[in-house]
C-alpha cells in the first residue's frame, strides 16, 4: 500500500480507482491523465496527485497532507458524463449536426425531481449503451466533449484552488493535514468558522472558473488548425466572450445538478458551503468583476444573461422538466446581499 492509499484510507475515501482503456464509461483514462496535468499546474511545494476513487456519490475531495491530492468519486464522473451525453443527444445546441431537433416536452412528475435524481446519480455511465442516438454524428461527438471538459476541468480545478491557495494548511497549522470535501449539499459547519469556509468555497469556485476559461481559450488557440477546433470556433466558440459564456452557462448547469434545495431548513450562517445558486450568482459576479480573457464590462453582462437564461433553458429541454424560474430568485433577498458582504470580507483572509 503506497502513500496515496494510504492517505485516502486515512480520511476515510473510498479505495482509488485505477482507470482502464476497456471501462465502460469510455473517458476515465483521458481524464485521469488531465486530472494529473491540473495537479501539476498547481504544484507548490509538496507533491500533487489526482486520482479516481470508487465512491458513487457526486462529490471530489481536495487533501493537504504529507502528499496533496485531488479524488473525483467515480459517481461525480459517471453523472458529468451523462449530462453531457444527455445534451449531446437532446438537441440542444442546434448548429451542431445531429439526429433531432430540441423538443421541449415537459412532464410534471418529472419537474418535482431533482435534476441529479433524474440522471441516475449513482449509476455507471455506459458509453455505448447511452450515446446510440447521436453516435454516428460526428459533430454531436465534439459536442460532448466539450460539455464534458468544461465540467470536469470547473470541478478538478476547484478542488485545485483549495491546494493553490494552501487551504488547507492555512486553516489547521502547517503541520496538521487537512481535507475539503466538495458536497453537494452543504452541511452544518456551526456559527464559528462558518463564514470562513463559505469564503474558501467561493475563492475555489472563481479560480476553477478562471482556470477553465483560460485553459479553453489556449487549447483553442494551440489547436486551432484541427478540425474539431474549427467546428467548435464555426459553432459554439467563435471568440473570447463566447468562451466566457459557454463556460459560465455550463457551470450554472452544474449547481442547478448539484443543489438538492435542502439548504432551507438551515441556518444559512452556519452551513460549510453556500446553498448552490448563491455559489452560482457569486461565480457570476467573479467573472464580471475581472473580466477573464480582457472581455469587455459589456461582454461580460452579455454571458452573464445568456448564462442565467441558456442554462435553464437546455437543462429544460435536457431532461423534460419545467424550468425553475425563481432558481437564483431564492437567493436574491437583503438577507443574501448582507451574507456576501459577510463573506466577501473574509475573502482576503484567505487568498
Amino acid at each position: 500500500m503506497d502513500a496515496l492509499d494510504v492517505i485516502l484510507r486515512r480520511f476515510g475515501i473510498p479505495p482509488r480507482l485505477d482507470p482502464r482503456p476497456d471501462d465502460a464509461s469510455g473517458f476515465l483514462v483521458p481524464f485521469h491523465i488531465e486530472g494529473r496535468e491540473i495537479c501539476r499546474s498547481v504544484k507548490k511545494t509538496h507533491e500533487c496527485c489526482f486520482t479516481f476513487v470508487e465512491g458513487v456519490e457526486m462529490q471530489a475531495v481536495a487533501i493537504q497532507d504529507e502528499m496533496d491530492i485531488i479524488a473525483m468519486h467515480a459517481g461525480m464522473f459517471w453523472l458529468l458524463c451523462r449530462l453531457a451525453a444527455n445534451a449531446a443527444g437532446s438537441g440542444v445546441f442546434p448548429s451542431f449536426e445531429g439526429p433531432l431537433e430540441a423538443r421541449w416536452n415537459p412532464a410534471v412528475e418529472r419537474s418535482v425531481e431533482t435534476p441529479r435524481t433524474l440522471l441516475g446519480e449513482g449509476v455507471p455511465f455506459d458509453w455505448k449503451s447511452e450515446t446510440t442516438s447521436w453516435i454516428a454524428y460526428p459533430e454531436r461527438q465534439i459536442l460532448f466533449l466539450a460539455i464534458l471538459s468544461v465540467l470536469f476541468r470547473f470541478v478538478t480545478y476547484h478542488e485545485a484552488g483549495h491546494l493553490w491557495y494552501d487551504h488547507g494548511r492555512r486553516r489547521g497549522g502547517r503541520d496538521r493535514a487537512s481535507i475539503f470535501v466538495d458536497k453537494t449539499e452543504p452541511s452544518e459547519a456551526g456559527s464559528v468558522g462558518a463564514i470562513a469556509s463559505q469564503a474558501r468555497e467561493i475563492i475555489a469556485d472563481s479560480f476553477a472558473l478562471e482556470r477553465t476559461i483560460k485553459v479553453i481559450d489556449r487549447e483553442l488557440t494551440l489547436k486551432a488548425e484541427f478540425e474539431m477546433t474549427k467546428i467548435l470556433r464555426a459553432k459554439l466558440l467563435p471568440d473570447q466572450k463566447a468562451i466566457s459564456g459557454f463556460v459560465l452557462t455550463m457551470v450554472f448547469i452544474y449547481f442547478r445538478v448539484s443543489d438538492r434545495s435542502n439548504w432551507h431548513s438551515a441556518s444559512l450562517h452556519a452551513l460549510s458551503h453556500p446553498p448552490a445558486p448563491f455559489r452560482a450568482k457569486a461565480i457570476a459576479a467573479a467573472l464580471f468583476e475581472h473580466r477573464h480573457l480582457s472581455i469587455s464590462e459589456d461582454a461580460a453582462g452579455s454571458a452573464i444573461r445568456s448564462a442565467t437564461a441558456g442554462s435553464e433553458a437546455i437543462l429544460s429541454v435536457m431532461l423534460g422538466i419545467y424550468p425553475n424560474l425563481h432558481w437564483l430568485e431564492n437567493v436574491s433577498t437583503t438577507e443574501f446581499d448582507d451574507h456576501f458582504k459577510k463573506i466577501y470580507d473574509e475573502i482576503p483572509q484567505w487568498c
